[in-house]
């Protein structure tokens, strides 16, 4: 009887490990969604303990590793108003864009979760510490509904086939091809809380003369208007929702601040403006939702690094 001890003990480890990992796969959209809901609520508590916190953590706030605890940790004051969830319960990943206050201040905010054992193992967040940003995110009272709809389950799009359709997006922004990229006729852009595509009444700043935020999102990036950025790398897609047609992601785009203008077709030699004539890397995380094989909506938030500022994840197993 003593022999069996032993084994009846290693039995009952391997069904709680079972068990374990059965809690994981049962962590579904509002197991996800309520972790980022209790990670904002301790952060204004000032309590990331009080979280199901994985035996290893890494959190990083706009491409810095810290400590959980550090950064937005000790300045977030109060909730905001606008919360906008990717969730992606076969990976055990979720992505949020949102607004916060920070010392009062509007801040915007993306955040990204690892869940593994319904455990918190990483956390990766980007903070716009614009506060015309947040005002303006929070001025459209509530996502664009169509993030919201399921895909009808015959329509929907593998995870590889998701991923292929929003990295085209990055190969047209690079290529300045819109052709290359497969845009819904009806897609448009918000960045910041800007409206980048088919806004006809936007004033650009001088010295620039036209108003490229007026095109659709294929012939922005016909005109060449993205030829500043060099490059976009890493591209990492993190978070796919299949069963809305969504995919969320981190990507750098490499900016080295060497074009001065621009050949715009109808236009002519275009200036370029200003804020891109330095080099700097931008932290971009985007959310898309792809219908039909075609890319809707793109919604970003953004945030200006040192050129070359490498991401932490990147290159993570």
């Amino acid at each position: 009887m003593r022999k069996c001890v032993p084994i009846i003990a290693t039995i009952a480890l391997l069904v709680r490990a079972g068990n374990g990992a059965a809690a994981s796969a049962t962590c579904d959209r509002a197991c996800l969604e309520g972790l980022v809901n209790r990670y904002l609520e301790a952060m204004l508590a000032r309590n990331p303990f009080s979280l199901p916190l994985a035996q290893k953590i890494k959190f990083t706030e706009n491409e810095q590793l810290l400590k959980l605890g550090e950064g937005l940790w000790l300045t977030a004051s109060g909730p905001g108003s606008y919360r906008l969830y990717a969730a992606d319960p076969q990976a055990g990943q979720i992505g949020f864009l949102g607004t916060m206050r920070e010392n009062g201040t509007p801040i915007a905010l993306s955040l990204r979760l690892k869940v593994e054992n319904r455990r918190i193992s990483e956390v990766e967040t980007l903070i716009v510490r614009e506060a015309d940003s947040a005002k303006n995110i929070e001025a459209m009272g509530k996502p664009d509904p169509v993030f919201l709809e399921a895909v009808p389950a015959a329509q929907r799009k593998s995870r590889d086939e998701l991923i292929a359709i929003a990295n085209k997006y990055y190969d047209g922004v690079e290529q300045s091809k819109g052709s290359i990229v497969p845009f819904d006729p009806s897609c448009n852009r918000v960045q910041n809380g800007l409206r980048t595509t088919n806004n006809p009444d936007y004033k650009m700043p001088p010295p620039i003369t036209w108003n490229p935020l007026a095109l659709g999102c294929k012939d922005q990036l016909d005109t060449g208007f993205f030829s500043f950025i060099r490059k976009v790398y890493p591209r990492r897609f993190l978070v796919v929702d299949e069963e809305r047609g969504l995919v969320f992601g981190s990507f750098l785009f490499q900016i080295p601040g060497t074009v001065k203008s621009v050949d715009v077709p109808g236009h002519g030699t275009m200036p370029m403006a200003p804020t891109n004539l330095s080099p700097y890397t931008l932290d971009v995380v985007e959310l898309f939702k792809i219908g039909s094989g075609k890319i809707k909506r793109v919604e970003a938030l953004q945030a200006r690094l040192p050129y070359g500022t490498p991401s932490p994840f990147f290159g993570d197993k």
